[in-house]
């Protein structure tokens, strides 16, 4: 789904999109947590639709400029890690969004 091959990856938060019931992937992006901005993450957050699967890994420094609003937005699709997540730590993740339980798929 992400790979430097297909230069969709990079420095921070890297997210992918799979719709829930085809398996589809909607879409791919990273978000750099060091000299970004949280802004266009949270945003992003907040656009996925109930039934897709979050796919989550960081590269680099996935905490830096997470703020709480987008530890919230994350905790909801079921990560009980993000709240701890701290500089340069390595985190994977699988959620989705309308989750009613805590993912097991997330170290």
């Amino acid at each position: 789904l992400m790979s430097g091959v297909k230069n969709n990856v990079g420095r921070g938060i890297n997210v992918a999109l799979v719709n829930g019931k085809t398996g589809e992937l909607l879409d791919t992006k990273f978000f750099d947590m060091w000299g970004g901005d949280v802004a266009p993450l949270i945003e992003f957050l907040k656009s996925i639709q109930d039934g897709t699967i979050v796919l989550m890994a960081t590269y680099d420094d996935g905490a830096t400029k997470l703020n709480e609003e987008a530890r919230k937005l994350i905790a909801e699709l079921g990560s009980t890690s993000i709240t701890n997540l701290g500089f340069r730590d390595n985190w994977v993740f699988c959620g989705g969004k309308g989750i009613k339980t805590k993912s097991p798929f997330e170290q």
